[in-house]
């Protein structure tokens, strides 16, 4: 046998010395980098719990809003949040009440309802799309008296897109406006 030498005997170590050894260390005060090491990672954790908590509480968004604009031509409202985080997605309602025919109905988009922003989708989809001065123009069977159209329009918000921007719109007869809403939506990282 490997390492046996006659006459050599280990006893085995003596447990009760050693965990004396540890009673017998006195306290060491804490390093100051310690404490301000675990009061910073503490304030950290506060920091993103609080954010996660108004977060919930729809502090950043989601909550919708509505906006009728009304004349006597048409009621033009608007159902959406004013504002919304990067990355997620959200919807935005438009709905026309016809008071008298129009013949030609266009919904026109502020560029804040394209700009950073994938559409998923419209429905009902447009007759027409086309743009006017950098707006979108979304075109509508015409509607008689008293006829009502809903829109829904669909969105994600691009990760990067963060501000403020327009969000307003107006609702055509052709080229002639009957109704418009100004709104403003802001986009939160």
């Amino acid at each position: 046998m490997r390492g046996y030498h006659e006459g050599s005997i280990r006893a085995p170590p003596n447990r009760s010395r050693v965990t004396k050894l540890f009673t017998d260390v006195a306290a060491v005060p804490e390093p100051r980098g310690e404490i301000v090491g675990l009061w910073t990672r503490r304030a950290v954790m506060t920091i993103f719990a609080v954010v996660a908590l108004l977060g919930l509480l729809d502090v950043f968004g989601q909550g919708t809003t509505q906006t009728v604009a009304s004349t006597p031509a048409a009621v033009l409202s608007l159902t959406a949040p004013e504002a919304v985080r990067g990355g997620l997605f959200f919807q935005s309602r438009v709905e026309i009440r016809a008071r008298r025919a129009i013949a030609h109905p266009r919904l026109v988009l502020d560029e804040g309802w394209i700009e950073g922003m994938q559409v998923n989708s419209i429905e009902p989809s447009p007759v027409g799309e086309a743009s006017r001065d950098g707006r979108l123009v979304l075109s509508y069977d015409a509607l008689d008296a008293g006829e009502r159209l809903v829109v829904w329009l669909q969105f994600e918000v691009n990760p990067t897109n963060t501000g403020h921007r327009s969000y307003g719109l107006e609702l055509d007869d052709a080229d002639t406006r009957i109704a418009a809403i100004d709104r403003d939506i802001t986009v939160f990282p």
